[in-house]
C-alpha cells in the first residue's frame, strides 16, 4: 500500500470515514482487459459488507452500460444495473436538455449510436447540426471525412469521453481523444468534452447520486481523467496505480490526488481496519 496525500496531515482513515459513495474507475481500476484486477472482488465485498454505497463510472464509450455490467457479472461480481454510469449518458443527457431539436451525427461505435436512438434522440448520416465523436473501434475514414466536413460547416463538435488512450492486457490503444485530436488537426476545431473529469460528469453524478461533492470519492488509474475531477470542487480523489498513472508521473503533475494505492485492494484494507 501507498500514501502519499497531497496534503500530508490528512490521515487516509480520516479521509476514508467521510466517503459516502465510491465512484469507481473500470478500466486499470477494477479490471485490466477481460482479467478481474487482485483485491478488486474483495473491495466490492467490503462496501456492501458495510453498507457504503458505490457506483461504477466507465469514460470508454466504445460499449454501453449493459455490456459493462455483463462484463463485471462473468468476472464474479453480481450487481443491479443501476450502478453502471457512463460517458454516453452524461452526454446524451446533455443534448437532451440543450439541444433535442439538433440533428447528430456520431462517429462511433453501434453500442453508443443505440444509446442515441434509445434516447429518442435524432441520429443522421447527413446534414448534421452537431458531431458526437466516441471511442469508435470500427473507425472507417470515410465517417472521418465526413465529421470533419460538418464541423467545417458549421456543426458543433462534441466528444463522448476525453482519453487519449485506452489500457487493454497487451498495452495502450487509442482512444475518443485521440480520434478528436485528428479531427481537430484537421479542422483547427476543438471539442467540448463530456466524460471523467467535466463539470458535466461531476453534475451527472451529484444528480445521480444524491450525495454531496465532499461526501464521494472518485477512484481511478488516470491522473487527467479519474482525479482531475476533484479539481476546484470538494470531492475525495484516489489515484490507484494498477493501470496508466505510475508514481513517478506525480512528480511533473498539477492534478494530485487526495490519496495514493497500489490497488483497490489497498482501499479495502483501510476500510477494514476503521469498520472492524
Amino acid at each position: 500500500m501507498i500514501n502519499k496525500a497531497l496534503d500530508s496531515t490528512k490521515n487516509e482513515k480520516d479521509v476514508l470515514k467521510k466517503v459516502k459513495c465510491f465512484i469507481l474507475d473500470l478500466d486499470g481500476t477494477v479490471y485490466l482487459g477481460d482479467k478481474i484486477l487482485e483485491g478488486s472482488i474483495k473491495f466490492l465485498q467490503e462496501l456492501a459488507k458495510n453498507n457504503i454505497q458505490f457506483k461504477f463510472f466507465t469514460n470508454n464509450s466504445s460499449k454501453n452500460a449493459e455490456f459493462y455490467i455483463n462484463r463485471i457479472k462473468k468476472m464474479g461480481y453480481d450487481l443491479s444495473g443501476d450502478k453502471m454510469l457512463i460517458s454516453n449518458h452524461v452526454i446524451i443527457n446533455y443534448i437532451k436538455e440543450n439541444m433535442s431539436n439538433k440533428r447528430i451525427f456520431i462517429l462511433g461505435n453501434e453500442y453508443l449510436k443505440n444509446d442515441f436512438r434509445q434516447a429518442k434522440i435524432n441520429v443522421v448520416t447527413d446534414n448534421a447540426d452537431v458531431v458526437v465523436v466516441g471511442f469508435d473501434t470500427s473507425l472507417e475514414y470515410k465517417n472521418v471525412s465526413k465529421a470533419c466536413t460538418f464541423i467545417r460547416n458549421g456543426a458543433i463538435f462534441l466528444g463522448v469521453n476525453p482519453d487519449f488512450n485506452c489500457p487493454t492486457e497487451d498495452g495502450f490503444i487509442p482512444d475518443c481523444g485521440a480520434i478528436c485530436s485528428m479531427i481537430t488537426a484537421s479542422t483547427g476545431v476543438l471539442p467540448e468534452f463530456f466524460g471523467k473529469p467535466s463539470p458535466h460528469t461531476l453534475k451527472y453524478v451529484l444528480n445521480n447520486t444524491g450525495f454531496n461533492e465532499e461526501e464521494i470519492a472518485f477512484v481511478g488509474d488516470r491522473l487527467y481523467t479519474d482525479i482531475a475531477i476533484g479539481k476546484d470542487n470538494d470531492s475525495v480523489t484516489i489515484l490507484v496505480l494498477s493501470g496508466e498513472a505510475k508514481l513517478e508521473d506525480l512528480d511533473e503533475s498539477e492534478i494530485q490526488p487526495t490519496l495514493i494505492f497500489n490497488s483497490l485492494g489497498g482501499i479495502r484494507d483501510v476500510l477494514e481496519s476503521i469498520y472492524i
